[in-house]
């Protein structure tokens, strides 16, 4: 009679996190408005043909031009003479809050013949609007006024921060993030709302499976505003992708940032959790298996850590069985059992599939890591399957019978399991 219990598990996939409550979101924000041409400067160098340079330009406080450089050009005889012009023009500074600061301003000249024109790129005009609205909180009218200025300035960069925002505010995630990787650099007084967004689209990331997504965006999130939760989520994705040692620092980090802020015990056995998991698969099992029994004291409510000390178990088992090692694979998941007393009988279980491979099965020990099983759970439908089989293939036409039909009637949702036992009962002549 053919037997069927449970395979051993090759590995353990983390299961995708909730992130970590994210603290702070909602900070007050600043707003800043760009520097602005007043007056074109004028040039010594010769303006020859036609095209367009855009150069950037570095605007004091007080409104005087220092340093400029040219950032893209159609045609490079008219730099010289862009770079005097932009260089002699007369600016309004840049405001943050009403208060002028220091900071770059980007201009695009124009040069048809011997006239000059500009093509202002600021968004103290085109998007004040925007920006009033954003403030006000009405972030879906916002986004409509920004959609309306992109459509005639697609490359304006702070048209795409702030429409970020305004996508961040409305928990549009993947259109905040698309809006905040078209502006590339992040205004400071916009980073807490883009890291919020990069953290969360990473979450759903986490939830779909698409580990190397995650971890892009989550780096993406740290590079903006460093903190216990987006730690916490790309360790959770270096670990889902088997990256164990990138893994374990973020982890460990999450940790110590974590403990410095005296979080709740909920978020520290959370970390905890997928920590000791970190550990235990990247190479350092010992300080794995002692942060999980530390955290099962803790927290003896926490499955996870259950769920993960059995896959651990059942790795190192199907890795020593890979080595021809039956015997120790038994002893590992033998500990395992008593390790874990409410997993107990899985292992057990495991135990019995171990001792039943090969052409000559000694049943008398199948029977008994079965009988341990059904010790810690009399009513464990593999338990009792294996139990059937190995009475049944030890000779015995009668004592099987209640063990397979224990099986059958508890195999709940395990339709095949079901089946198995069914069949075995038919060949033991039961119907």
């Amino acid at each position: 009679m053919a037997e069927r219990s449970g395979r051993l598990f090759a590995g353990l996939v983390l299961t995708a996190l909730a992130a970590l409550p994210l603290a702070g979101s909602a900070q007050t924000q600043q707003f800043y408005r760009t520097p602005k041409v007043l007056k074109l400067g004028t040039a010594s160098a010769a303006v020859s043909g036609t095209g367009t340079v855009t150069v950037k330009v570095f605007i004091k406080k007080d409104g005087t031009p220092t340093t400029a450089v040219i950032t893209k050009s159609t045609n490079h005889a008219d730099d010289a003479a862009a770079l005097q012009i932009a260089k002699s023009a007369t600016y309004r500074p840049g405001t943050r809050d009403g208060v002028p600061v220091d900071a770059f301003y980007t201009v695009a000249l124009k040069f048809n013949g011997s006239s000059v024109t500009t093509g202002d790129t600021s968004t103290a005009g085109g998007l004040s609007a925007a920006t009033a609205l954003v403030r006000a909180g009405k972030y879906s009218d916002a986004k409509t006024e920004i959609a309306a200025y992109l459509t005639g300035h697609p490359d304006d960069k702070a048209a795409q921060a702030l429409l970020g925002v305004a996508d961040g505010y409305l928990d549009d995630t993947a259109g905040a993030v698309a809006a905040f990787d078209a502006a590339g650099t992040i205004p400071e007084n916009f980073r807490v709302v883009a890291a919020k967004a990069y953290a969360d689209a990473a979450v759903s990331a986490l939830k779909n499976k698409q580990d190397d997504q995650a971890i892009a965006l989550a780096g993406k999130a740290l590079a903006l505003q460093e903190n216990v939760n987006t730690l916490f989520i790309r360790g959770t994705a270096y670990a889902n992708g088997q990256h164990y040692p990138e893994a374990i620092a973020d982890l460990e980090k999450a940790k110590t940032m974590a403990v410095a802020g005296k979080a709740d015990a909920a978020t520290l056995n959370t970390i905890d959790s997928s920590l000791a998991t970190a550990y235990m698969f990247g190479g350092a099992p010992d300080k794995g298996l002692a942060l999980a029994q530390e955290l099962r004291r803790r927290d003896p409510s926490n499955t996870r850590i259950d769920d993960t000390l059995v896959a651990y178990y059942n790795q190192q088992a199907s890795a020593a069985m890979k080595a021809g090692k039956p015997d120790q694979a038994v002893a590992l998941l033998e500990s395992g059992a008593m390790a874990l007393p409410k997993r107990a009988a899985v292992l057990y279980v495991q135990a019995a599939n171990v001792l039943a491979q090969g052409q000559s099965p000694d049943w008398k020990r199948v029977k008994a890591e079965a009988d341990k099983a059904l010790a810690a759970d009399p009513n464990d439908a593999r338990a009792n399957y294996v139990a059937g089989v190995a009475l049944a293939n030890s000779g015995d036409k009668t004592g099987p019978i209640p063990y397979l039909q224990k099986a059958k009637a508890n195999a709940g949702s395990d339709t095949q399991l079901a089946s198995d036992a069914e069949a075995a009962l038919k060949k033991l002549g039961q119907k």
